[in-house]
C-alpha cells in the first residue's frame, strides 16, 4: 500500500514586508497553538494571515487556503488527513477532481472594478474612486484578491492615518475597497468596531443676510440660476442639466431627469418631481428666452450646452459683493506635480461658499418649517432617511428658543 501524504498546515505571514509561508505550531498534546508559527527554528507570533493545508495527492502537490481562524484550520488538516487515508486504503472512493476556477490577481481586479465605474457610475464618482484603488493597489503586498483578509485591510487604514488623513476619508477609502471585494464574494471582512471614527458635523446653511447681500449683487440672470438652487434643493448637476421641459408652470414642480445625449443620469437612478414656490415659477417665466425650445437646458453656457461653471459664476459674485471670509485657503495639486493655493483673501476663491450649501440650506429651512421628513427625503431624492435625518441637527425651532429663554436656567444668565 502506497505511503500516506502527511497533511502540513501553514500559515502566511509578513515577514521583513514580504508575504511567506510558515509552518503552524503544535503543543507537545498536538493542539494548534493560535497564530504561532516556525520562523528559522524559532517559535515567533504572527496573528497577521491566513492558514493553508499543503499535501501530496495523486502525484500532485496541493495547496488549499483554510481562512484565518487556526482552530478551525486545524481541524480540516485533521479532515483532511483521515479522508486521504480512506482513499489510500479503499475506504472511500477519491473525489471526481473538479479543475478548481483560476485565481483572480489583485492587479486584473482593481483595473475590472476601475472599468466597471467608469461605466456605470458619474464621472464624480469614477473620479473619486480611481485614487483609492490605485491607492490600495499599490500599497497591498497580496497577489490574490481571495488573498485579502480583515488584517491587509486594516494595515492599509494604518498607512492611510500615518499619512495624515482623517476619519472620514480613511472610513469611505475602506467603503470602496470592500465594494470591490464584494464583487468577488468577499462581504462583512471588517468588525463594526474596525471602522474609523469621525465627527459627524452639522451641515452649514446659508443665512438670511448672507443671501440678501448675495442676491442684491446679481444680475436678474444671476438670481434666477441661484435662487433656482435654494428654492429647489438641487445637486450640482442636477440644476445644470435642467431643460425647460423639467419645468411644470401649472402645477409649480420641477423634475429632474435623465439626460442620455449628455451623459447625464439622476443619482440612484432614480427620477423626480420636487414642488417650487410659485415666486420662483414667475422668476422662470419672465427669463425664459423666447426662442427657447422644451430640449434647451434653462442656465446654457456660451455653447449652448449646460453649463458647467456653475460653482465659479457663484464664487465671482460673493467676491463682487465682498462676501469672502478672508481667512480660507485652497490647495491644489496640479497635474505635473506643483502645488497651487488659492487664497480666499485675494480672489474668488472663498471656501464657505459652494453649491450644495444651497441644498443644505434648503433641507434645513424645510425641515424648521414644518415639512415632515418622509416628504423632504422624496424631495432630495434620498435613497435612505438617515441621509436626510442629518438635516435635524442644524433646525432651529422657535417655541423651544421661546421655552429655553423663559427656563429657570436662563435665569442665571
Amino acid at each position: 500500500m502506497p505511503k500516506v501524504s502527511r497533511v502540513k498546515l501553514y500559515k502566511r505571514i509578513k515577514l521583513n514586508d514580504k508575504w511567506v509561508l510558515a509552518q503552524a505550531l503544535f503543543d507537545s498534546k498536538g493542539r494548534i497553538r493560535r497564530d504561532h508559527v516556525v520562523v528559522d527554528g524559532r517559535d515567533e507570533s504572527h496573528p497577521e494571515g491566513s492558514y493553508f493545508l499543503e499535501f501530496w495527492d495523486q502525484g500532485t502537490r496541493k495547496r488549499e487556503a483554510v481562512g484565518p481562524d487556526a482552530f478551525a484550520a486545524a481541524d480540516r488538516a485533521k479532515h483532511r488527513q483521515a479522508e486521504l487515508s480512506a482513499i489510500r486504503s479503499g475506504l472511500i472512493e477519491a473525489p471526481v477532481v473538479v479543475e478548481a476556477p483560476t485565481r483572480i490577481k489583485l492587479k486584473d481586479a482593481l483595473e475590472t472594478y476601475d472599468e466597471y465605474i467608469r461605466f456605470h457610475r458619474s464621472l464624480r464618482t469614477y473620479r473619486t474612486y480611481r485614487p483609492i484603488l490605485k491607492s490600495f493597489g499599490e500599497f497591498c503586498a497580496h497577489t490574490y484578491i481571495d488573498e485579502i483578509d480583515r488584517a491587509a485591510i486594516l494595515e492599509f487604514a494604518t498607512h492611510c492615518l500615518k499619512l495624515g488623513q482623517n476619519g472620514k476619508t480613511i472610513y469611505n477609502k475602506l467603503v470602496v475597497i470592500c465594494q470591490l471585494l464584494k464583487q468577488h464574494g468577499r462581504s462583512k471582512i471588517l468588525n463594526p468596531t474596525d471602522w474609523p471614527s469621525f465627527v459627524q458635523t452639522v451641515r452649514p446653511i446659508y443665512e438670511d443676510v448672507e443671501l440678501t447681500k448675495l442676491f442684491k449683487a446679481c444680475t436678474p440672470a444671476e438670481e434666477v440660476r441661484f435662487k433656482f438652487y435654494l428654492m429647489s434643493g438641487f445637486r450640482d448637476a442636477e440644476g445644470r442639466f435642467v431643460t425647460w421641459r423639467d419645468i411644470d408652470f401649472k402645477y409649480s414642480a420641477v423634475r429632474v431627469t435623465a439626460k442620455p445625449h449628455w451623459g447625464f443620469r439622476p443619482k440612484n437612478w432614480e427620477e423626480r418631481e420636487v414642488p417650487v414656490p410659485l415666486k420662483l415659477i414667475e422668476l422662470l417665466q419672465s427669463f425664459r428666452p423666447a426662442k427657447a425650445g422644451p430640449d434647451d437646458p434653462i442656465f446654457p453656457s456660451t455653447s449652448g450646452r449646460p453649463d458647467g461653471a456653475m460653482l465659479e459664476k457663484l464664487k465671482a459674485i460673493v467676491w463682487r459683493a465682498k462676501l469672502n471670509c478672508g481667512h480660507c485657503a485652497t490647495t491644489h495639486k496640479l497635474e505635473d506635480g506643483t502645488v497651487r493655493i488659492n487664497r480666499c483673501s485675494a480672489g474668488p476663491f472663498c471656501g464657505r461658499w459652494f453649491l450644495h450649501k444651497f441644498r443644505h440650506t434648503y433641507a434645513t429651512r424645510h425641515l424648521q418649517d414644518g415639512i415632515d421628513i418622509r416628504t423632504l427625503q422624496q424631495w432630495m431624492g434620498h435613497h435612505d432617511i438617515a441621509s436626510t435625518m442629518i438635516y435635524l441637527k442644524g433646525v432651529r425651532n422657535s417655541d423651544i428658543q421661546v421655552r429655553l429663554n423663559k427656563g429657570s436656567l436662563a435665569a442665571f444668565a
